[in-house]
């Protein structure tokens, strides 16, 4: 066996040098050879890494040339291994994109089903917790009930899904505080995975748990959207509860994050919020299900704390997507080939295709300034019809319209970090950067009692003092 991959893998490099009319083939075979040669090896870990290693190059290659191929994502989700944030990412975009692949709602049980049977017990907690939470989404709405039975009552799955959700949320402000810059690419994973859940997984067919998911049908091309359809009960979707469970969701993860003012670690995660938000809220028939789900007054205050220290608003204030360099950030190519991505970027933004899978990641002093940037045009996007943000050019602040202002509950962790108890986590942490609100900013958030969980009115506070000073 090892002597027919050696051989085979030789012969398919030697037609990726001489016949480049064929190369796509060839580099996806050349993955494929390493993931079986990968496969096999039991004997030796260093080995098993290598071929790991060779067969995810190879694979990254063909995505870049193809993104919006949902195959070569879950090849890659495979590959992944033992990072369940990144399977879980990779599965979920697999699903999401232009040619999805369907097999991927097999094999993504392989992930779910240990963790959710309670059998995984390697994985940090946080992670843990928001892989199972999404895997009982994806269980509850894409298991079709004629075909298979539920892993558990439907009941028992939401209950520990609430469980799930809970301790997730109540950790995520204390763990993005520890791990600081670690956590600026599992965050733009976490907030792609949220917003695919919002696809309910690129659900478009009707099953035992509820019609298509009302944003894909909203979404999809009128002549895709009549196919996928033809199984509805329905004239026109409604929100099913997976879809409820997997806005609120993101809504809570959302009003976690954009709390955390002047921590530039989470930049990345508000670049592919804000990215779905703009695609989303260009479709009438979809932000009608998004807009009551979504954080609009902390978001608001997100952005006026970044806009008090950039200095060139007018690049934000157009239409022209803001290109300080040519090179896209890390999370550009994680959102590359998305179904809501579509149109966001230049036609050739990712003419770079040269750039190797570990410069992609590489992490330049000068992206945090483009990535405040990028937010910040994301931002006034969403102002332009003025009916959830506004924006004005005087003052350079946002604010929410009155419609969608409301408070937004503190978690445990949240509270905590914010009274200054766990002396080595702020809530404005930020080791490593320089791009931070003053101390005058943590001083305020500290001085807070236990019993005083801040307001947006309490944040508002804050930022226009800080804007005043």
């Amino acid at each position: 066996m090892l002597t027919f991959i050696y051989l085979a893998y030789s012969m398919m490099a030697l037609l990726y040098e001489t016949v480049p009319n064929f190369e796509d083939t060839w580099i996806e075979c050349l993955g494929d050879l390493g993931r079986y040669r990968m496969a096999i090896e039991d004997e030796d870990i260093r080995d098993r890494e290598i071929w790991t290693e060779v067969s995810r190059y190879w694979y990254s290659k063909a995505s870049d040339k193809a993104p919006t191929t949902g195959r070569l994502h879950h090849h890659l989700a495979i590959l992944a291994r033992p990072n369940a944030v990144k399977q879980l990412f990779y599965y979920t975009k697999s699903l999401c994109v232009e040619i999805p692949f369907k097999s991927a709602r097999d094999s993504i049980l392989t992930l779910f089903d240990p963790i959710i049977n309670g059998t995984q017990t390697r994985l940090q907690a946080i992670d843990l917790n928001f892989v199972k939470a999404h895997g009982i989404l994806f269980i509850t709405s894409n298991t079709d009930e004629t075909d298979k039975a539920l892993p558990k009552d439907r009941d028992e799955l939401m209950a520990e899904y609430e469980t799930a959700k809970s301790q997730f949320l109540s950790h995520l402000d204390n763990h993005v505080a520890r791990t600081t810059r670690s956590w600026m690419e599992p965050g733009a994973l976490v907030a792609i995975s949220n917003c695919n859940a919002q696809l309910e997984y690129g659900k478009t067919e009707a099953n035992t748990h509820g019609n298509a998911n009302v944003l894909m049908t909203a979404i999809l091309p009128e002549s895709d959207r009549d196919t996928f359809m033809e199984d509805s009960t329905e004239d026109k979707p409604t929100p099913s509860k997976v879809f409820n469970e997997a806005s609120d969701l993101a809504e809570q993860c959302d009003a976690i994050i954009s709390r955390r003012y002047g921590d530039p670690n989470v930049l990345p995660y508000l670049n592919v919020r804000l990215s779905f938000m703009k695609f989303i809220t260009g479709n009438e028939a979809a932000i009608e299900h998004v807009q009551d789900c979504f954080p609009w007054a902390l978001v608001a205050l997100m952005l006026n704390s970044l806009s008090i220290s950039f200095q060139n608003h007018q690049r934000i204030e157009s239409e022209e997507f803001p290109r300080p360099s040519d090179r896209p950030l890390p999370e550009d190519w994680s959102l590359r080939g998305l179904l809501w991505t579509d149109k966001l970027f230049p036609s050739d933004w990712f003419t770079s295709d040269k750039v190797d899978d570990d410069e992609k990641t590489f992490e330049l002093a000068s992206m945090t300034e483009q990535r405040k940037e990028r937010v910040l045009w994301l931002g006034y996007q969403l102002t332009v019809l003025g009916k959830w943000l506004t924006y004005d050019k005087q003052s350079k602040q946002f604010s929410v319209t009155p419609e969608f202002q409301k408070d937004y509950p503190v978690y445990a962790s949240e509270d905590a970090t914010m009274s200054g108890k766990e002396g080595s986590v702020s809530h404005s942490s930020t080791t490593g950067s320089t791009a931070t609100l003053d101390q005058g900013t943590e001083s305020s958030m500290t001085e807070k009692d236990d019993g005083d969980a801040p307001t947006v009115d309490d944040d508002v506070s804050m930022i226009t003092e800080k804007a005043e000073s």
